[in-house]
């Protein structure tokens, strides 16, 4: 095994044991009951800062470079023709977020409530929209940090068709013209990721990753322990992950990653859990059936549409459930959001491991507009 290679193992293994604990529990403070002792948040702390370092010592994304799907976003780029960062799109989407006006306004006629601004939110019917949502655990699964390199296998063609039509989908409403250019196609995609040890310094910094590491993981208890204490503030599989860079660490065999389930093939299953194979045992789920499910999904419902003139509010508590109402804004960023999803899952896109600096975009996906926009349907 080279230097480089050892490197992006113990790389892989630390950054996937702190997506693992899903919260950010070590970057808590005070009483709260989902704090952690002193020395493990330090300890945690100074890992995620080793990990942080080696990607700036990468280097900002400059004018004209290549967008990498291990580190950049690839269906958008930043101003100045140079790649979006993570960081940079979830720091677009928030400031979007919080300055949407909304949709509702108070009026009087025909009588006093709250209505729907024509042009200013899409109404989705309730059966497409359940198949929309489906893409934020799916995507913030497949931008977890540390994630090995994959290339897209041909089974995820319609799965990506179908992601950028709801994207058009809901552009279309707001006067947008569809449909727009498949964002698998941008010339600007790297066809190659470049490597999280492609660092100058490259022993010091190993030295460096592995002492955080082994500090961090030592730090936390073992799975046996855990099962055996009503400690909340510890995930499970930051426990297993943590064993895991224990023994790599000690020279034993040891996993760097490991899929939700043993059964996925990232290049041609979903990655998020199984379902009832014909004989009842669990399967992984093709691309190709979470396609035909989505269409099976829109064909239950209209297309997305926009009120032409003040409309009452829909009140779900009441029933009124075969409409989910998002504002425009809210609208055109989960669009783009889409073509992030399409894009990736494009069929022969290749995506090297995937960099920390993807965290924060992976709990904007989960925590963020991903929760909001799936409460709609009850998650």
């Amino acid at each position: 095994m080279t230097l480089a290679d050892a490197y992006e193992r113990v790389y892989s293994a630390a950054a996937r044991m702190l997506w693992a604990q899903q919260n950010t529990a070590w970057r808590k403070e005070g009483d709260s009951e989902w704090a952690w002792p002193a020395a493990r948040s330090a300890a945690w702390l100074a890992l995620e800062q080793v990990l942080l370092d080696a990607e700036a010592a990468l280097g900002a994304a400059q004018p004209g470079e290549a967008s990498d799907p291990a580190r950049h976003l690839i269906s958008r780029r930043a101003p100045g023709d140079r790649p979006l960062t993570f960081d940079e799109a979830v720091q677009d989407w928030k400031q979007r977020l919080d300055a949407d006006p909304g949709y509702l306004v108070e009026r009087r006629e025909p009588y006093l409530d709250y209505f729907m601004e024509p042009g200013s939110c899409v109404v989705v019917p309730s059966s497409p929209y359940f198949a929309m949502i489906g893409i934020f655990p799916e995507l913030s699964h497949r931008l977890v940090t540390g994630r090995p390199g994959v290339t897209i296998g041909a089974g995820a063609a319609d799965l990506s068709d179908v992601a950028h039509e709801a994207a058009d989908a809901l552009r279309a409403p707001l006067g947008i013209a569809t449909p727009t250019p498949h964002p698998g196609n941008a010339p600007w995609i790297s066809p190659a990721s470049r490597r999280v040890s492609d660092l100058p310094d490259l022993p010091e910094r190993f030295e460096a990753l592995r002492r955080a590491a082994w500090y961090a993981a030592e730090a936390m208890p073992t799975p046996e322990e855990l099962k055996g204490t009503l400690d909340f503030s510890v995930q499970q599989a930051a426990a297993v992950a943590a064993a895991d860079i224990r023994q790599m660490l000690a020279g034993q065999p040891a996993y760097a990653w490991r899929e939700e389930y043993e059964q996925i093939d990232p290049a041609r299953h979903g990655v998020v859990g199984l379902v009832s194979g014909p004989g009842g045992e669990a399967v992984p789920v093709p691309f190709e059936k979470d396609a035909a499910d989505w269409r099976e999904l829109n064909a239950k419902g209209s297309l997305p549409w926009t009120p032409k003139e003040y409309q009452r509010q829909y009140y779900p508590d009441r029933g009124e459930t075969e409409n989910v109402v998002i504002s425009a804004t809210r609208a055109l960023v989960f669009a783009e959001i889409l073509d992030e999803f399409a894009a990736r899952l494009t069929p022969g896109r290749n995506a090297g491991l995937i960099h920390y600096s993807a965290y924060e975009f992976g709990q904007f996906l989960t925590w963020g507009i991903g929760r909001e926009l799936r409460a709609h349907s009850g998650f």
